[in-house]
């Protein structure tokens, strides 16, 4: 009963963490809005962020469609990779995935090892994983990245243990928002 209680208490963790990611990242495309380099909205297609923290330095990667949902500014651009960590000066950043890096830095800077995958679509953040069992690579000898993105997370299944909504058939938890239940 305890065990059951400690991981369900995990993956509520885990879920409220994805929720803090998910409004990070919406408030930060608004501002990047507001400031001419966020999202543009009319697009639909698909953005991918993907992202680690490894001893409390975020990387913020992206994958975009072809025809790239991003506006420039004169001063930010979007690249394919960003870093950045709590307390870091974003004065001379011009790279919009090193903010955002920054940004969860700011947010969670006691976290040193986690990894998380989110949706972008139409200038909001539409989902998130997140995973505090790795920094990315594997856990029990699996991919995590290729886990959760083999089709399952764009689907919004994944193969939860036959019991828990959260913890992944391999063992590991996986928090996401919104929240994907076991059935």
């Amino acid at each position: 009963t305890m065990l059951g209680y400690v991981t369900s208490s995990r993956v509520t963790s885990a879920d409220t963490t994805a929720a803090k990611i998910e409004d990070t990242i919406d408030t930060f495309l608004t501002q990047a809005d507001t400031a001419s380099y966020g999202m543009l909205q009319s697009n639909t297609a698909l953005a991918l962020l993907d992202g680690n923290c490894n001893g409390g330095t975020w990387t913020v990667n992206c994958t975009v469609p072809s025809g790239a949902p991003f506006k420039s500014s004169s001063t930010v651009s979007w690249g394919t990779t960003g870093t950045g960590s709590a307390n870091a000066t974003k004065v001379g950043v011009h790279e919009a995935l090193s903010l955002l890096a920054i940004e969860l830095g700011n947010l969670f800077p006691d976290v040193e090892s986690c990894c998380f995958e989110a949706q972008l679509r139409g200038g909001d953040c539409t989902a998130v994983w997140y995973t505090a069992d790795t920094n990315a690579g594997t856990v029990n000898g699996l991919d995590t990245g290729a886990y959760i993105t083999n089709g399952e997370w764009t689907a919004e299944t994944f193969s939860w243990d036959t019991t828990t909504a959260g913890v992944s058939s391999e063992g590991f938890i996986v928090g996401t928002s919104p929240k994907l239940n076991l059935g």
